[in-house]
């Protein structure tokens, strides 16, 4: 556990760190500042032919984005990084902006089918199938990490604290539902996912906007706190690298990279499904996918739990999130946000069992592999509820950072096939 820790801090977070910001910023030269300089071709872009289409993959992407990142990564990015951290989020979101959309540019124009993604770029594109074939391998780790284990726990902590019900309940409830909706494939998938994510989305951003506008007052405070704590250095070690392995620029990023996977390559193998026909246009959709995710529900969550600065100290993970909205709420956000939780968790374990599928299908294309993997992934709902996930959490962490390594060396050495 020592170990992971220390790696994770010493090279895998910096390297991540230097990889997302070195992949934005070329690709911001490349494409001439797009996207963050012609947000109306952005939004243009989100209209015309194949919306229904490209709307259900980005709300495949989305599941597996809106998850416990949203709520219990950014409590814990500013429980051990600070207010800083909020803003480090911030920053690698509009890396990630560029990024997403070059990944999904690159999966439109390399996939076979409807199926495609950073294999299918690595391989094909850069012409590594060893790298392809490690990234996949990576990806299904993360499934049963990220995706999976780190999901049902939150859910767990969350119905055990408010309901006091055991998580073995819960994680079989979450096993047998995802079972059920993944078994009949993309199409059930997508399905779920664009009658969810919207709801879920608009509800916890009314949730969130009625405490913030009633502390108004405070809002100023809290930013310019943001902005004063990201720029400290650590005492530790001082300097420049002081300033990379601070706390607030390790969480910030890790957990901002860890809510919205842009650059980790997960995206685009939902992406690939959609019946767009043009590259940029879905990769538009990638553009609109980190602004809600990152921009504006980490955000937001961000802000409330900033307004109740005495819950950082005591408490971490799900309950410093559930204790912040209780203290405008009372009692009763803790069942609200409990109930979001669990939906959210679930649309993330159910969109991450589909990016293993298709790990799996680029090494064969045998349906029995993917059903024997569909049970242990179930099982593994199970085991997430009951255990402690501080392993899982560092191997997690780990695992996206390498995928991020690799994934962001590909969409630059493919950087003259995009195009705005």
């Amino acid at each position: 556990m020592n170990i992971l820790t220390t790696l994770n801090k010493l090279i895998f977070s910096p390297v991540m760190f230097a990889m997302l910001f070195i992949c934005g910023g070329v690709l911001l030269i490349r494409l001439r500042g797009f996207p963050l300089t012609s947000p109306v071709k952005v939004t243009k872009s989100l209209m015309g032919k194949n919306l229904l289409s490209s709307f259900k993959a980005m709300t495949v992407a989305l599941a597996g984005t809106l998850g416990v990142g949203n709520i219990v990564g950014v409590a814990t990015a500013i429980h051990m990084g600070g207010a800083g951290a909020v803003f480090w989020m911030l920053v690698s979101a509009f890396a990630a902006m560029v990024i997403k959309y070059a990944e999904i540019y690159l999966a439109i124009l390399y996939r076979r089918g409807h199926h495609g993604g950073a294999a299918y770029y690595i391989r094909d594109g850069m012409g590594r199938p060893g790298l392809a074939a490690v990234f996949s391998v990576l990806c299904i780790i993360a499934s049963f990490t990220v995706g999976n284990m780190i999901q049902v726990n939150a859910v767990a902590q969350s119905f055990e604290s408010e309901f006091s019900c055991n998580g073995l309940v819960v994680g079989s409830v979450i096993a047998i539902l995802c079972f059920l909706v993944v078994y009949k494939g993309i199409g059930s998938i997508s399905s779920f996912t664009l009658r969810m994510i919207p709801i879920l989305s608009v509800g916890f951003i009314l949730f969130s906007l009625v405490i913030i506008i009633a502390n108004r007052s405070l809002i100023p405070g809290i930013i310019k706190e943001i902005f004063a704590s990201a720029f400290k250095k650590s005492s530790a070690f001082g300097g420049v690298l002081g300033y990379l392995l601070s706390d607030s620029v390790r969480y910030g990023v890790v957990r901002g990279i860890g809510s919205n996977e842009a650059g980790c390559g997960t995206a685009p193998t939902a992406h690939a499904t959609a019946e767009a026909t043009s590259p940029r246009k879905q990769g538009c959709f990638g553009i609109f996918e980190v602004f809600v995710d990152t921009v504006l529900l980490c955000t937001l969550t961000a802000l409330v739990i900033l307004i109740y600065p005495l819950n950082i100290k005591e408490y971490d993970g799900i309950v410093l999130a559930v204790k912040a909205y209780e203290s405008y709420f009372g009692e009763a956000a803790g069942y609200i946000l409990s109930g979001a939780i669990f939906f959210f968790a679930l649309s993330t374990v159910i969109c991450w069992s589909y990016y293993a599928f298709e790990a799996i299908h680029y090494f064969t294309k045998r349906e029995i592999y993917k059903k024997a993997y569909l049970v242990v992934y179930c099982l593994c709902c199970v085991m997430g509820a009951v255990l402690s996930l501080e392993f899982v959490w560092e191997l997690s962490d780990i695992t996206i950072a390498l995928m991020t390594i690799l994934n962001c060396t590909a969409v630059i050495s493919l950087k003259n096939k995009i195009k705005c």
